[in-house]
């Protein structure tokens, strides 16, 4: 399992338009072949900024099946339509041990 991170920056005062969209949003992710989890965070001290966190099986599932997808294409324009800008990194789902 692989967890994508993806910082959004949302267009100023789209809050209520961004979270009306993000149901379909999630629908359309959780749909894709590898999809596991979807959560969306907003940011405590930056307004516009939500963190998307993405369950994946593999990273393959998010990088090259999503993209080739109907849902992948859907969910491209939902957020294109409300994101200024996004960072997106990929995190090992294993934790590290403190021993």
């Amino acid at each position: 399992m692989i967890y994508e991170h993806a910082q959004l920056t949302i267009h100023p005062d789209g809050h209520k338009e961004f979270r009306t969209t993000y149901p379909a949003i999630r629908e359309n992710l959780l749909a894709v072949q590898g999809c596991r989890s979807v959560d969306l965070h907003p940011s405590v001290d930056q307004p516009e900024v939500y963190l998307l966190r993405v369950g994946w099986d593999s990273l393959s599932d998010h990088t090259e099946v999503f993209p080739q997808t109907e849902e992948g294409r859907t969910v491209l324009a939902l957020l294109k339509a409300h994101v200024t800008s996004v960072e997106m990194i990929h995190f090992d789902g294993d934790t590290v041990s403190p021993h």
